[in-house]
C-alpha cells in the first residue's frame, strides 16, 4: 500500500517527458538560435528550399499599365537542422512559431510592381520535429506582365512570376520547385479571363556582378480572354455603324442629308476607336487587329464621304450648262448603267438630231425674203414643233397682225408689197424665232440636267457596290485574322 502511495506522489510531482509544456520546448529549441543566420549545421551544406504556388484568382490585368494582380498562396518548405526534437517523448508534432523567431528565406518576386511581397512577414511558419519548416501564406501579387494585344479580344496572355533569393546564391541556398505546375484546384472563376495552366520552370542565371549562380523559379500564368463582352460592346456596334454608311448611297442627292449621314458615322467610329485605345497599352511594337479594323472602317467611311461629294457634284453639274462628254455617256450611261440596272434615255441626243433636221429643212424652205419662214403643216418644222410653241406662235402672230394663223398662211408676198409691212412682219417673225430659240434652249438645258442626274445615279450605285465589296472584304479578312490566334503558337515558348 505504501508503494502505491509513493508511485502516485512521484507521478504527480515529476511529470513524464511527454507532458513537457510547449513553452519549455520553445525555450529549449531557440536557446542560442539566431534567425539571422542560415540554418545549416555544416559550413559546406546548402540549404534546400522548395517553392510552390497556388493561384486562387486573377483579380485584374491592367493592359495600359501592363500589371497583373493575382490572389495566390505562396508555399515554402526547407529544413532547419537546429529545430529538431523527439515527438514521441514530448507529444508535440508541430509548432507554429512567430515569424521573427525563425529563419525565413528572403524570397523575392523579381518583377514585383510593389515594394515587397505581400504577406511574407505577417504569418507564422510551422516547424515539425525533423526540422522541416512549412511556411504557407496568402499574398496579393502585383507583377509586371508583358501584354500582347495583337489578337484582342481573342488573345492569350502569358504572365511570368519569377521568384528567387536576393541575398543568397545557389551555393548557399538552392531553390527548387515543389511540382511541375502551380496548384489551380482552388481557382475562383474570373468573368474576363479563363486560366489555361500555370507551368513551372527552374533556371540558374550567372550575373555579371557575381561568379555564383542564382537559381530562380518561374511560374507562367497562361490565360485566355473571354471575348463575349467585347463582341457585344465593340465589334458588333462598329460593324453595324460602318454598315449604316451604305445607306448614304441610297439617299437621293436632293435630300441634302448624304454628307451629314457619312460625317455622323465617321464621328461614331472615332468614339469607338477612342474607347479601344484607352483599353490598350501604349505599345508601338504590336498593334491590335481590332484597331486596324476600326481604322479601316474610318477610312472606308471617309472614302464614302468623298464618293458622296463626287455624286453631288455630278448631280448638280447640269445646272451650269456643261455638256457631257460622249465617252462619259458611252461608258457610264450605256455601259455601267445597263449593268447596274439604271434606265437611261438619249433624249438630249435625239433632241439635237431633231433640231439639226429642222434647221436643215428651214434652210431649204426659206425663200423670197431673208428671215421669213413659210409655215407649212406638212413641213418637218411643224411636225417637230411642240404644242406649246405652236400656241405661243399663233397667239403672238394673231395679236400683232390682227388675223388668224390660217390667214397668214394664205398671204402671198411679192416685190410690190409695201416695204413697211414687210419690215414689220420680219421683226415679228424674228421675235418669234428668239422666243422659240429660248424655249428650245431651256428644254435642252433641262434634258442636259436630267442626263447629269442620271449619271450621278449610275455613279452613286457604282460606289455603293464598290463600298460594299471593300467593306465586306476588309471586315472579313481582319475579323478572320483576329479569331485565328493559335494557342499552341502563343504558348510554344512556355514550359508544358
Amino acid at each position: 500500500m505504501a508503494l502505491l502511495v509513493v508511485i502516485l506522489v512521484v507521478v504527480i510531482l515529476v511529470p513524464p517527458t511527454w507532458c513537457i509544456p510547449l513553452k519549455d520546448l520553445m525555450d529549449e529549441l531557440f536557446e542560442g538560435y539566431s534567425p539571422e543566420v542560415l540554418p545549416r549545421c555544416n559550413a559546406l551544406d546548402t540549404v534546400q528550399v522548395q517553392l510552390g504556388l497556388a493561384v486562387r484568382q486573377i483579380v485584374e490585368l491592367n493592359e495600359p499599365r501592363q500589371i497583373l494582380e493575382t490572389n495566390t498562396w505562396v508555399r515554402m518548405v526547407w529544413n532547419d537542422c537546429q529545430l529538431t526534437w523527439n515527438a514521441t517523448e514530448t507529444g508535440i508534432k508541430n509548432i507554429a512559431v512567430p515569424y521573427k523567431r525563425v529563419w525565413i528565406p528572403d524570397i523575392t518576386l523579381y518583377d514585383n510592381a510593389e515594394n515587397a511581397l505581400g504577406g511574407l512577414q505577417q504569418y507564422r511558419p510551422n516547424v515539425y520535429p525533423n526540422g522541416d519548416v512549412y511556411y504557407n501564406f496568402p499574398s496579393v501579387i502585383r507583377s509586371l506582365c508583358k501584354v500582347d494585344v495583337t489578337y484582342f479580344p481573342f488573345d492569350i496572355q502569358v504572365c511570368k512570376l519569377q521568384f528567387g533569393s536576393w541575398s543568397y546564391h545557389g551555393w548557399d541556398l538552392n531553390l527548387t520547385e515543389k511540382s511541375s505546375s502551380a496548384d489551380t484546384s482552388m481557382f475562383i472563376a474570373n468573368g474576363e479571363w479563363e486560366i489555361l495552366g500555370v507551368p513551372t520552370e527552374r533556371k540558374e542565371i550567372l550575373y555579371v556582378c557575381c561568379p555564383e549562380p542564382y537559381p530562380d523559379i518561374r511560374f507562367y500564368i497562361q490565360m485566355r480572354r473571354k471575348p463575349l463582352f467585347y463582341l457585344l460592346n465593340l465589334i458588333f456596334p462598329c460593324s453595324l455603324i460602318s454598315t449604316i454608311a451604305i445607306l448614304g448611297f441610297l439617299l437621293p442627292p436632293d435630300s441634302g442629308e448624304k454628307v451629314s449621314l457619312e460625317i455622323t458615322v465617321l464621328l461614331s467610329l472615332a468614339v469607338f476607336l477612342l474607347v479601344v485605345s484607352e483599353t490598350m497599352p501604349a505599345d508601338s511594337e504590336t498593334f491590335p487587329y481590332i484597331g486596324v479594323y476600326f481604322a479601316c472602317a474610318m477610312g472606308l467611311v471617309s472614302l464614302s464621304c468623298l464618293m458622296t461629294v463626287t455624286v453631288l457634284n455630278l448631280h448638280f453639274k447640269g445646272e451650269f450648262g456643261k455638256r457631257m462628254p460622249p465617252w462619259v455617256r458611252l461608258v457610264f450611261l450605256n455601259g455601267f448603267g445597263r449593268i447596274l440596272l439604271v434606265k437611261s434615255t438619249d433624249k438630249l441626243t435625239q433632241y439635237d438630231k431633231i433640231k439639226a433636221q429642222k434647221k436643215l429643212a428651214e434652210a431649204y424652205e426659206n425663200q423670197g425674203f431673208p428671215g421669213l419662214s413659210t409655215v407649212d403643216e406638212e413641213s418637218n418644222h411643224n411636225d417637230h414643233m411642240d404644242a406649246e410653241q405652236r400656241t405661243v406662235l399663233t397667239s403672238v402672230l394673231s395679236d400683232l397682225s390682227g388675223f388668224n394663223m390660217a390667214d397668214l398662211k394664205k398671204v402671198k408676198f411679192d416685190y410690190d408689197t409695201s416695204a413697211e409691212v414687210v419690215s414689220l412682219l420680219k421683226k415679228q417673225l424674228d421675235c418669234l424665232d428668239k422666243i422659240q430659240d429660248h424655249m428650245e434652249e431651256n428644254r435642252r438645258e433641262s434634258l442636259g440636267m436630267d442626263e447629269w442626274r442620271k449619271l450621278a445615279q449610275v455613279v452613286d450605285r457604282l460606289f455603293l457596290v464598290l463600298f460594299f465589296l471593300i467593306q465586306f472584304g476588309t471586315s472579313a479578312l481582319i475579323l478572320f485574322r483576329i479569331t485565328s490566334a493559335d494557342p499552341d503558337v502563343v504558348l510554344m515558348n512556355t514550359p508544358k
